[in-house]
């Protein structure tokens, strides 16, 4: 399919006569026709089509209509019926009165394409251009970050559930592609237990029945691989996705015991086996039926066959999920519209603080690289805050998390000892002076040890105030390289003045951001399945929460919503003092 040239006319005389009559007070769709001409030019979709073949949709359209889309939250269907019959619809797309607009798959098409390598980091970063180019968007600016937690669009699985889906999907796949040579490795009763979607009511109950369920399943997977991976099988059978995924499950669901297949217990079941050494429940696979959902053992399991990039994660005490994780980051200056300038999706169990490097490389390849930006306590190291000023030049304002010894009780904290550099040595409160140190490794990192001699420490008349324990062990503290314990030990003496907190203040207006494009653009849920598609989402999300927040925020567009009489008031005193 070649791509098809419809961007860059003027909107047609009858259609801007009816929009104008029909919304006298104009809409967000219109309001950036009227603002941006046209926010998206087939130009900047140049590399997605080929030359030749049969002319598609104007790829600036779909890209328009897509933003819009998202800005209202409407399914496929609607935004297509949206582009054929309303009439700021047509404005903002330049559209005749009697376009009948296009099928709806084509939306899902263009998500597609949309998906591939970098594309939609790229759409958001030509609208941020324009409004740029436009004075909508500061650059050098202040900005702030803050992520939240989107559910996959999938079922939760029990470990139980998750093997015999596999294993099903596995087996519909195969049988889509060769029903002959399928036939030659399964048996009937394979259709009686695969032959319909897994669901726990389905299963067999108490604990006995489980176990041998789970063997069943087991025994079934492992016959169903070695078929595909004997030398006598079709090249193409390794080849199906749902064959690899089947393999990646039972990897980590089960494993060999002198030849024989076992169950993978979890954390939960070896303890509650510990406790309890009767015979019963000595016997086959460790699964209750009161046992959590999920308890991973890492970042790499799959959860769900359905959605192999869909990970399991939780947040203490909060919540727990299966999902991925979205971080925006939006400019947050005075006196400006906040804008979205980035998004990344990760999945769910990755940690916040690997997210801000990739945030401000992508920020410095657009050229939007803020002089400061707001990040919360888990985006913030001193490694983080010394790389973003050393790389980009950015001023990373976030607190630094505080020194546990200190926030248990009252001890003595890292700061409360004086750090000689050039002797490589620290002096404690009471004068006493360290040996020399020595390098070494905590969290991958390089480090510094620090181990006062025992018998100094043994004397002490504030032993336990400093060790915090009686026995007959020295001080030890673990000291950053200097440029990070510099900044650590200064951060953490400025976040306790009124005058930063103040100056952070500004970063809780992330929170709002969260609550817009989950409540009213529908961040919260996936729409898609995969990592890619789901970051298209995100990117749409922020383009069509932009749109809506200009609009508003405009003083020329009817819909601007006013300051309140108190506002205004303590503006004109604050003017006055």
């Amino acid at each position: 399919m070649s791509m098809g040239r419809v961007s860059g006319g003027a909107i047609p005389v009858v259609t801007a006569r009816v929009a104008r009559a029909a919304c006298p007070k104009g809409t967000p769709a219109m309001w950036v026709r009227d603002k941006l001409q046209e926010l998206f030019v087939d130009s900047d979709f140049a590399d997605w089509f080929g030359g030749d073949g049969r002319r598609g949709v104007s790829p600036a359209r779909l890209a328009m209509v897509s933003v819009l889309q998202y800005a209202e939250n409407l399914p496929d269907r609607q935004a297509a019926r949206a582009v054929a019959c309303r009439i700021d619809w047509k404005y903002a797309l330049g559209m005749d009165l009697d376009e009948p607009g296009f099928d709806h798959s084509v939306l899902s098409e263009f998500r597609d394409r949309l998906a591939e390598g970098d594309r939609a980091d790229l759409l958001l970063q030509v609208m941020v251009d324009r409004l740029a180019a436009a004075g909508l968007v500061k650059r050098r600016g202040r900005m702030r970050t803050d992520s939240t937690h989107v559910l996959a669009a999938v079922r939760k699985l029990s470990r139980v559930e998750l093997v015999a889906e596999t294993l099903r999907t596995a087996l519909e796949a195969l049988a889509r592609v060769d029903e002959v040579w399928l036939s030659r490795v399964i048996t009937p009763e394979w259709g009686q237990r695969y032959g319909r979607p897994i669901r726990y009511e389905h299963q067999p109950k108490g604990q006995t029945g489980v176990s041998d369920y789970l063997l069943q399943v087991g025994g079934d997977g492992m016959a169903l691989l070695q078929a595909v991976y004997h030398s006598s099988a079709p090249a193409w059978v390794q080849a199906v996705a749902e064959v690899e995924i089947l393999r990646q499950v039972w990897v980590q669901q089960y494993w060999h015991d002198a030849g024989q297949l076992r169950w993978r217990e979890t954390k939960i079941s070896r303890a509650r086996r510990s406790r309890n050494d009767s015979p019963r429940r000595a016997k086959g696979p460790e699964v209750a039926d009161d046992e959590p959902a999920r308890v991973p053992w890492s970042s790499s399991e799959i959860v769900t066959p359905h959605d192999t990039d869909a990970r399991f994660s939780h947040k203490a005490g909060k919540i727990a999920w299966i999902g991925y994780k979205d971080h925006q980051t939006e400019t947050c200056d005075d006196d400006a519209v906040n804008v979205i300038v980035h998004v990344l999706t990760t999945p769910a169990p990755e940690q916040d603080v690997e997210a801000v490097s990739p945030i401000h490389a992508a920020l410095a390849t657009g050229s939007l690289t803020p002089a400061e930006h707001l990040l919360d306590s888990g985006y913030v190291t001193p490694y983080i805050i010394h790389q973003a000023a050393t790389e980009h030049g950015i001023t990373i304002v976030g607190p630094v998390r505080l020194d546990p010894r200190a926030a248990d009780r009252p001890r003595f904290a890292k700061e409360d000892f004086h750090i000689n550099w050039e002797d490589q040595t620290v002096t404690c409160p009471q004068g006493v002076t360290s040996p020399p140190w020595k390098p070494t490794v905590t969290d991958r990192k390089a480090g510094i040890s620090v181990l006062f001699r025992r018998g100094d420490c043994r004397a002490c008349d504030v032993r336990l105030q400093c060790t915090g324990n009686i026995d007959d062990k020295g001080r030890h503290l673990l000291l950053l390289p200097r440029p990070q314990q510099e900044i650590q030990t200064r951060v953490r003496a400025e976040q306790q003045t009124p005058e930063w907190q103040r100056r952070y203040d500004l970063r809780a207006g992330a929170e709002s951001t969260v609550s817009e494009t989950t409540r009213a653009h529908g961040l919260r849920h996936c729409r898609y399945r995969g990592l890619a598609k789901t970051h298209v989402q995100h990117v749409l999300i922020a383009a069509g929460t932009n749109i809506c927040r200009l609009a508003a925020h405009d003083p020329t567009h009817p819909h601007h919503r006013p300051p309140s009489h108190l506002k205004r008031l303590c503006k004109t005193l604050t003017t006055t003092i």
